[in-house]
């Protein structure tokens, strides 16, 4: 992170008093640029000149200043150019969190975040940071460290002592992501090792999806990874557990992300059966970033999909051309589209891929409005279709696959049956 952009606001308004003054006293610029030795037609870069050091002043002053935080374990602040300053501070449960905040930086949405220990014998200052507030919280998760841990009493005459036994990690909750803008599934402290994990690789004829042995899935025809359970539920190590949320479209819209409304008039079929309109939600047609960060497996870049990307998410669409009848050969586009989705073949790698989506038989809302009160939704019984936007449907969460990421070491096949 570096400092705000709107932390700049006296620049920006000496920036703009220059430019009036420009307008105003145009002889004061004219002469200025005479001293130069620059012709009076070329005045405008006397306003240039001017500019320039306002200009220069934000830009060495934000890019001279970064905020890290390295595996959810350490605080770093970098200063400077060619000399440079770097402070680092331990993020433990016994680290503090002050935050103040000046009239303007609480309109603007910004501040300074203070860390200190108990005894205030260190301190770290994060100088003009971007909703402090978000920060806060996202780091209070992170302090929070491993969830779900107690310890049994010891026995002292079998001389044991304290063991850790488990219980359920805290579920998120839709209030706790409106208010703190972060999100999570649930901590667990039965997180294994990532040289301890094993990938479960299905093939399909729609290409490999693997189950990362981490609660996600991912798709590299498609190259895109999932979780594989709505949020709500909370990862255990294992499985998932818990109940999904379930909310109105414009909750999961504001918080997780939004695409461009897919109408009636794109395409030439109702509801979601047309190519035209699956082709038009397409992640790439105007979607934009929900106010809510969901922090989940390692990465904090999900979302909310989209009608065409929730639409294929699993293999629905498996066909063999020499299993269809003459009368299904002959159908169109959007028929056999239809066909292809309930074969029951797709069915048993969908269950295996994300058991726990199947047993909630919970409803999917996407990122696609229709307009009109109504919106994308998949309900586990046909294609996406659309559903009124008051009703009260769960989120998955999807995310696009980057190169370098950390996979498990070790994935074997795995045989579904057909």
């Amino acid at each position: 992170m570096r400092p705000a952009w709107t932390s700049y606001w006296r620049s920006g308004l000496a920036a703009v008093a220059v430019t009036g003054l420009w307008f105003v006293q145009r002889e004061l610029f004219d002469g200025l640029a005479e001293r130069l030795g620059i012709p009076v037609e070329l005045s405008g870069l006397g306003l240039a000149i001017a500019l320039f050091p306002i200009l220069a002043g934000v830009t060495y002053h934000r890019y001279t200043h970064a905020y890290e935080i390295e595996n959810g374990r350490k605080l770093r602040l970098l200063a400077g150019f060619v000399s440079r300053v770097k402070r680092e501070f331990p993020l433990t449960d016994k680290v503090q969190t002050d935050m103040g905040q000046t009239i303007t930086g609480r309109l603007l949405n910004y501040g300074t975040i203070a860390f200190w220990t108990g005894d205030d014998r260190s301190r770290l200052v994060w100088a003009k940071v971007s909703d402090p507030d978000g920060v806060i919280a996202y780091l209070d998760l992170l302090k929070a460290g491993p969830q779900g841990t107690s310890y049994a009493p010891a026995d002292p005459q079998a001389g044991e002592t304290a063991r850790p036994v488990s219980r359920m990690p805290e579920p998120p909750t839709l209030k706790e992501a409106k208010s703190a803008k972060v999100t999570h599934f649930g901590k667990s402290f039965e997180y294994k090792d990532l040289k301890d994990m094993v990938g479960r690789r299905i093939r399909t004829p729609l290409g490999d999806y693997v189950d990362n042995d981490d609660g996600t899935v991912s798709h590299a025809d498609s190259g895109l990874m999932w979780l594989r359970a709505p949020w709500g539920m909370v990862w255990t190590g294992s499985g998932f557990a818990g109940e999904p949320i379930r909310m109105k479209w414009s909750d999961a819209a504001s918080l997780f992300g939004v695409g461009a409304a897919v109408g009636y008039n794109v395409g030439s079929t109702m509801a979601y059966m047309g190519s035209g309109k699956r082709a038009a939600s397409a992640f790439e047609h105007g979607y934009r970033k929900g106010k809510c960060v969901i922090d989940a497996a390692g990465y904090t870049d999900w979302r909310l999909p989209t009608a065409a990307e929730l639409d294929r998410f699993v293999p629905f669409h498996h066909r063999r051309d020499d299993d269809m009848s003459e009368a299904e050969a002959a159908m169109s586009e959007d028929d056999a589209y239809l066909w292809g989705w309930k074969g029951k073949a797709s069915f048993a790698v969908a269950r295996r891929l994300y058991p726990e989506l199947f047993e909630t038989n919970v409803h999917l809302w996407t990122a696609t409005g229709l307009g009109g009160g109504l919106a994308w939704a998949y309900d586990g019984h046909m294609p996406v279709g659309d559903f009124k936007v008051g009703d009260l449907r769960g989120v998955l969460f999807v995310r696009r696959l980057t190169g370098g990421e950390m996979r498990a070491p070790e994935i074997v096949d795995e045989e579904v049956t057909w």
